[in-house]
């Protein structure tokens, strides 16, 4: 499998505090399955700002020890870029690091608040030849009122990934029927851990795997974890095919 939403470098976001942290999640990681791990510390303006120079200096080490450890895992770089207007600016400047180098950039919404210019920035970043991936759709209250709008995106030209933690309730409830409504749709292209601890999402791969394989099915489930995965790897483009709409929720 290939993590494309990880949060495992140390000190430098929300997620792992220290190096040694960052080993024991590399550990989980390569446990569980994961051959492969994009490490997409959050990119906020005025909060978290390590650019991708700095990012990829943080990798280098971590790889090497890797190496010398034999611990069969590759660390890739990237961000999980908060949506601003200038997100696209960011990237075009190489502040921003885009997935492993490729032509996908990884970004987030707020959880809770409706943006007015997502449109905006998914249709600018497919003019600079990138592919935008929103994270985790699931989780925004947006998607959870309304998940046609999801659909709208990837109708524009952006991917979704989803996380394996909300097929187990881990954000709630609401956010686990929200992604079933997006796999039944189609509409889900990516699964990430968004792991920030140790102990966390790694240690649950097992769970995680059976109900995601009892909800999609083993060649879904590897489509999502795996082939597509490491289309960003190699560069290359991803066949999709067009999600189902999914029928506004009544109001009574």
């Amino acid at each position: 499998m290939i993590d494309v939403h990880s949060h495992i470098l140390p000190s430098i976001d929300d997620g792992s505090k220290d190096i040694e942290e960052t080993f024991k999640i590399i550990n989980e990681a390569c446990e569980a399955g994961f051959s492969n791990i994009f490490a997409t510390s959050h990119y906020i303006e005025g909060e978290y700002e390590f650019n991708k120079t700095d990012r990829e200096f943080i990798i280098e080490a971590i790889m090497q020890k890797v190496k010398e450890e034999r611990i069969d895992i590759t660390i890739h770089n990237g961000a999980e870029g908060y949506i601003s207007n200038e997100l696209p600016n960011l990237i075009k400047e190489g502040i921003v690091p885009t997935l492993a180098n490729s032509k996908y950039i990884l970004f987030e919404l707020p959880l809770r608040a409706k943006v007015m210019y997502t449109d905006e920035v998914i249709i600018k970043l497919i003019k600079m030849n990138l592919v935008p991936i929103i994270a985790h759709p699931e989780r925004y209250e947006l998607i959870q009122d309304e998940p046609g709008i999801a659909i709208k995106w990837v109708e524009e030209g952006a991917l979704l990934q989803s996380n394996y933690g909300s097929i187990i309730g881990r954000y709630g409830m609401t956010a686990k029927e929200t992604l079933f409504k997006l796999l039944d749709s189609n509409a889900v292209h990516f699964l990430g851990t968004d792991n920030h601890r140790a102990g966390s999402i790694y240690t649950r791969m097992d769970d995680i795997k059976r109900e995601f394989k009892k909800k999609i099915g083993r060649d879904k489930f590897k489509e999502l974890s795996e082939i597509n995965p490491r289309c960003i790897l190699n560069n290359q483009n991803i066949e999709i095919e067009m999600p189902k709409k999914i029928k506004k929720r009544r109001m009574f």
